[in-house]
């Protein structure tokens, strides 16, 4: 299991850009994933390989609707611990 922060910003598009959030959001959500969204990103949890195939849907459902977009994705990956959003934030005391 991974945890991995992903944002993806459709760049040219005016000051707001929910309406391509909300569409990657609900890509995301068609998977079989943990979703969080945050102020500046949205959290995933769940299977490296369907991580990886939601972020280039929502990547590409952004881009249709747009000229360009700019996505980062960032993975955590552990062998020798639980990995979950919940035991990175007990850890630091946030649960």
């Amino acid at each position: 299991m991974v945890v991995a922060e992903v944002s993806i910003v459709p760049i040219g598009e005016g000051p707001s850009v929910s309406k391509y959030v909300k569409k990657a959001i609900g890509v995301f959500k068609k998977y079989n994933l943990k979703v969080e969204t945050h102020a500046m990103g949205t959290v995933l949890e769940g299977d490296l390989d369907e991580v990886l195939e939601a972020f280039k849907e929502a990547h590409r459902t952004v881009l249709n609707d747009s000229k360009r977009v700019l996505s980062t994705l960032k993975i955590d990956e552990r062998k020798d611990k639980e990995n979950t959003m919940e035991r990175k934030l007990r850890a630091i005391g946030e649960l």
